[in-house]
């Protein structure tokens, strides 16, 4: 058995899950509302290509986005959170697909 904790103690506690819980950075790929996506290569920013979605699923009551399409070979990509893009590695060198506003 432990000792019993005050309630500073609980405190503390409470206050560092807290924080962590909100310096947590949320980069879900949600679906914009008029279902329009378009990417820019990260290697060529230069202009902006509307992609097709491939599949979706709902999560907290909005569409997040699972894949797409890639603009040059039209093989699915998937997200990849830590470089916060969709990466499509079946052309040559790695493409890096980041999300961009539409017009």
């Amino acid at each position: 058995m432990g000792r019993r904790q005050t309630m500073m103690e609980k405190y503390k506690q409470q206050m560092k899950a807290y924080r962590k819980k909100r310096m947590i950075q949320d980069n879900t790929p949600f679906l914009p509302p008029d279902g329009n996506v378009y990417v820019m290569n990260s290697l060529d920013a230069t202009k902006k290509i509307k992609a097709e979605v491939l599949k979706t699923r709902t999560k907290q009551h909005r569409e997040v986005i699972d894949s797409l399409k890639c603009p040059v070979c039209g093989n699915p990509m998937e997200w990849e959170s830590h470089w916060e893009g969709f990466i499509c590695v079946k052309h040559g060198k790695k493409a890096i697909y980041e999300l961009v506003e539409g017009d």
